[in-house]
């Protein structure tokens, strides 16, 4: 498994390579997204790199975000412009401390649940990548910052009586696990020391003998001896991802393949561009927060419930030992020795009772009844807490709920962005209600192609009777069959598409004529523009067409979401939800995103039509424009020509 952060071995290696070289550099600016990055100029890269409990290194890819995090302000403020005075590893573990010429320090935590912590020359953290309160630390703003506990101990200079000694009492079963648990040497290293030392790694450590020993702890020192050069190295698992980049040659690895690089940040610069997951997006990282907030507080309210429940259990004991306890407190304070008590503290002023199998803590100077009040006292405001907590569930909850569903909108339009398009859906096109397909060119070049390469014969061209509007064609297929309904629908097109739209036109005339009697040829002694074309006999003209378009959302094959235009008697069957599009003074984008809206608002599943993007919408619309209200379709689905039934025409 690829490793996921740098070890206590790469911090110092990384440490011995940089400290001299950043000693002295200014901070040019300051960038966060995932991890904090420092500008600064120096041979390895432009960016000094730090990602809490991953990675602390020179880079030339990092790419700085356009979002800036609050901890980047902060040192931004606070530090930009001022030159670094140290760099150094605390201890032998996973921990950088980058120390400024005013005092000020950035403190980088590579351990489980690290942080990079801004902190004041006198010693109070400004500002974290996160906040928390454990056992062993708190680490908040204005608070003074502490370490996590970390190891001091270097395993890698350890003589052979300290070696063996060490790794016997770990206990582990074989000799690897007692390197990594009872002196804290990394995995891989641990795994390359054996192998360099002609062990096995599944031997005990019980069975080592000095000879065994001596030849371990030199596998180590030659490890750390070769991870203060400078160099570095990236392992390729063979399946091509990255299994782990050291800074020193790792000569167990087998099946890998090796890129050896002059400087290790150059390795781990490549290791973690490489082994980087897919970036989250916001809304996904903002469930991975809520998620975390939802489970910290279900955490405190059973916390707060069960402190209350062992409050109010000691209170209940002591008051079924009233006159037991009210003895031993009188006993206490008259000098008595014991007088009952498991544990008695005179210094801080308590008693410690066993009462019922639980031990209960009572202050001498309190009444037996002061300390049954108080506990109750206590228990109520735990209780009160763990309720508060338990709202703030409901609320996480609740805002969590929205969220999966903002996250299954955004899978949803990422499906419908990336659904398979017919070759039609490059033109404006609608599908009569008897299945024929009508196509028109958005532009000049479009009229000409579809003209040039798709007109049959027998299929229909229709055409507005004013300059700038579409030619469009009704494929009508081998046997030219088609209804006065199939031509009337198909007008549409390029009716609404025409400049009649622009103009503000209440209808336009609209003429068809059979493909035979189209061409490009002019009379002798004109010229015929791109997109424009003679038409020769007869011209059929239809009754004028009112200047307008319906545009729904019906579902394809796949219950993905198509924006369809046409008359209502072509958009209505196929869409879950339609409106009327009119000619207007709203703006093509917004026009399109309240089309969106009001279409949701009557659909029966809004979110399939709230996957729509507005973008898609946009491109249907023929211009600036006005909408009516929505109203719900038939729902019987995308509607796909009978002809063509392949490609192109």
């Amino acid at each position: 498994m690829a490793r996921k952060s740098m070890s206590s071995l790469d911090v110092m290696a990384w440490v011995t390579a940089n400290a001299g070289q950043l000693r002295g550099q200014r901070v040019d600016n300051v960038y966060q997204d995932d991890a904090l990055a420092l500008r600064v100029r120096v041979p390895h890269g432009d960016f000094l790199v730090m990602q809490p409990a991953v990675r602390v290194h020179l880079s030339s890819r990092y790419q700085p975000g356009r979002e800036l995090g609050p901890l980047a302000k902060a040192m931004r403020e606070s530090i930009r412009d001022l030159r670094i005075a140290e760099v150094k590893q605390v201890g032998f573990d996973r921990l950088v401390e980058l120390a400024f010429e005013d005092g000020h320090r950035v403190i980088a935590e590579l351990l489980p649940r690290g942080i990079v912590a801004l902190v004041s020359p006198d010693g109070k953290v400004i500002s974290a990548s996160s906040y928390f309160e454990a056992k062993d630390r708190s680490v908040k703003r204005g608070l003074q910052y502490s370490y996590p506990p970390l190891r001091s101990e270097n395993p890698f200079t350890l003589n052979p009586e300290e070696l063996g000694m060490r790794i016997r009492a770990s206990g582990a079963k074989d000799l690897v696990r007692s390197l990594v648990l009872s002196l804290g040497v990394p995995g891989e290293a641990a795994e390359e020391a054996v192998f360099r030392a002609g062990l096995r790694a599944d031997v005990s450590p019980q069975s080592l003998g000095s000879q065994d020993l001596a030849g371990l702890t030199g596998a180590l020192r030659t490890i750390l001896d070769e991870s203060l050069q400078g160099r570095g190295y990236v392992y390729i698992g063979p399946d091509g991802a990255p299994a782990q980049a050291t800074p020193f040659r790792v000569t167990s690895a087998t099946g890998m393949r090796e890129q050896a690089f002059n400087s290790f940040d150059e390795a781990l610069d490549l290791y973690f561009s490489l082994s980087a997951p897919r970036r989250p997006s916001p809304l996904e990282a903002e469930r991975a927060k809520l998620m975390s907030s939802l489970e910290r507080a279900r955490r405190e309210a059973e916390d707060y419930l069960k402190q209350a429940e062992l409050l109010e259990a000691q209170a209940n004991a002591i008051a079924s030992t009233y006159h037991d306890v009210a003895g031993a407190l009188r006993c206490i304070r008259e000098g008595g020795e014991g007088c009952g008590a498991k544990e008695v503290n005179r210094r801080q002023g308590y008693a410690v009772f066993e009462l019922s199998g639980i031990d209960v803590k009572v202050y001498l100077y309190e009444s037996v009844d002061d300390a049954i009040k108080r506990l109750y006292r206590e228990a109520g405001e735990l209780r009160a807490k763990a309720e508060r907590a338990q709202r703030s569930e409901v609320d996480i909850e609740a805002r969590l709920k929205e969220l999966e569903r903002q996250l299954a909108l955004q899978e949803l339009r990422a499906k419908a962005r990336g659904r398979r398009r017919a070759w039609y859906e490059r033109y404006h096109w609608l599908v009569t209600s008897s299945g024929l397909l009508a196509v028109g060119g958005r532009d000049a070049d479009q009229n000409e192609s579809l003209v040039r390469r798709m007109l049959g014969p027998n299929d229909v061209f229709l055409h507005a009777d004013v300059h700038g509007a579409p030619a469009v064609v009704l494929m009508t297929g081998p046997g030219g069959k088609f209804t006065e309904q199939d031509v009337e629908e198909a007008a549409t097109l390029t009716a609404a598409y025409s400049r009649a739209w622009k103009e503000g036109m209440a209808s336009v005339s609209v003429y068809w004529a059979y493909g035979s009697q189209v061409s490009k040829s002019p009379p002798s002694g004109e010229y015929l523009t791109k997109g424009s074309f003679m038409v020769y006999g007869k011209k059929n003209y239809l009754r004028p067409l009112k200047v307008e378009v319906y545009l729904g959302v019906a579902l394809d094959e796949e219950g993905l979401p198509v924006v369809i235009v046409g008359p209502e008697s072509v958009v209505a069957p196929q869409a879950v939800a339609y409106l009327r599009v009119t000619p207007g003074n709203g703006k093509v984008e917004d026009v399109a995103k309240e089309i969106v809206e009001e279409l949701s608002r009557v659909a029966k599943d809004v979110e399939i039509v709230g996957a729509v993007d507005p973008s898609e919408v946009a491109l249907r619309l023929p211009g600036r424009a006005s909408v009516s209200r929505a109203r719900r379709g038939l729902a019987q689905g995308l509607m796909r020509p009978r002809w063509p039934s392949g490609g192109e025409g």
